[in-house]
């Protein structure tokens, strides 16, 4: 059977509008794809994507958002919210190969994933596995619940090598493979010259040291602990400058906090593209000091080394070629940044592995391809 008669339907909590951008690609070599989601939230994470639009260029997309509860929950987990939709079994039938979003969307796939295995249905558990250190209690119990419903699927896609091996080991994952990426690079493409350009011309000055932050201002993200380090380097003949950029809960408090901090800027988010750009480009690294990976992708994407702590969400140790710059914890940066020599932003760009938005449909298609034939 080849893919192009094939209908495929994931399922979300909320479709994002990195991941409507990705999964949209797979219009082109599908029959149907369909994306079953809720609402969402109004702002934030869970925000839900603009999908009129991107439904009328694509003929053979189709996006459901049937009536959804909303269950808020706090705890170590990077959503805040679950979602559960009582009438989502009905669009089921219609799809041969199912999608799952995994631990995160747990209190649907208890229900789905039965009656998906009853219909014969092909599926796919998409997770990005669990990236911390040591394993809480709270964690362990998940595990010890899904790992009926993961052995139901018949293959498990992870966002890395960590969330693979994790899930081989205490998920109960049989078929489990690895597709780095969760975002169209397409339009990267378009700035490939820019970037190599940007890299030939690059000094790096070491008295001078520009940092560079982009993504949601949250406790989680730890943006206060990574302004306290930057303040306590910066010496009368060794600057650290560090721009900060994105909204959330805490950036009216670090706009206030930082007021006397010369070299700390906030800037609130920035959507336009191009001129997000030119922070890219005029920055010597960009820096993760807390939870997160679609930062990192984005920052190497424009040709941005990143310094990164282990566990931001398990893709860093995929993505970071330059080990010096994966660190074991975040008391571990104040070292690593005060003995900077030098950055050679071209070799760390030219090594950079190959995670384009294309090389991540030629791995799912081939996996879907092996599952219905």
């Amino acid at each position: 059977m080849n893919i192009s008669n094939v209908k495929i339907l994931f399922i979300q909590r909320v479709i994002t509008n990195y991941r409507l951008d990705l999964i949209k690609e797979l219009c082109n070599s599908f029959k149907q794809v369909g994306i079953l989601t809720s609402k969402g939230i109004k702002s934030g994470t869970l925000k839900i994507a603009d999908t009129d639009n991107v439904q009328k260029k694509f003929k053979n997309l189709k996006i459901y958002i049937p009536f959804s509860f909303t269950i808020n929950y706090k705890g170590e987990s990077r959503s805040t919210n679950l979602f559960i939709y009582p009438k989502s079994l009905q669009y089921i039938k219609e799809y041969d190969v199912i999608v799952l979003e995994g631990t995160t969307n747990i209190l649907n796939n208890i229900y789905i994933i039965p009656f998906a295995k009853l219909l014969g249905k092909k599926m796919i558990w998409w997770d990005a596995g669990y990236s911390i250190v040591h394993r809480s209690l709270r964690r362990k119990v998940i595990d010890f619940f899904l790992s009926p419903f993961v052995r139901l699927t018949n293959a498990q896609m992870s966002y890395s090598s960590l969330a693979n091996n994790y899930m081989k080991h205490f998920m109960g994952a049989k078929n489990a493979f690895v597709n780095l990426n969760t975002i169209n690079t397409n339009s990267f493409k378009k700035i490939k010259s820019e970037i190599f350009k940007n890299n030939e011309t690059y000094n790096f000055n070491r008295q001078n040291i520009r940092l560079l932050y982009v993504g949601v201002v949250e406790k989680r993200k730890k943006i206060k602990e990574l302004i306290e380090i930057v303040q306590k380097l910066n010496k009368p003949k060794k600057r650290f400058e560090l721009q900060i950029i994105g909204g959330g809960q805490q950036l009216e408090k670090l706009k206030e906090y930082t007021k006397a901090f010369d070299e700390i800027t906030l800037f609130g988010p920035i959507y336009n593209k191009n001129e997000l750009k030119l922070f890219y480009f005029n920055s010597d690294l960009f820096i993760l000091p807390g939870d997160g990976g679609l930062a990192i992708l984005q920052s190497l994407l424009f040709g941005l080394p990143v310094i990164c702590v282990k566990g931001a969400d398990g893709t860093e140790s995929d993505y970071i070629t330059h080990k010096p710059f994966l660190l074991n914890n975040l008391n571990e940066l104040p070292n690593v940044l005060e003995n900077l020599v030098n950055i050679n932003r071209k070799k760390i760009y030219n090594n950079n592995p190959d995670f384009s938005s294309e090389k991540w449909i030629e791995v799912f298609e081939k996996k879907v391809t092996e599952l219905i034939n």
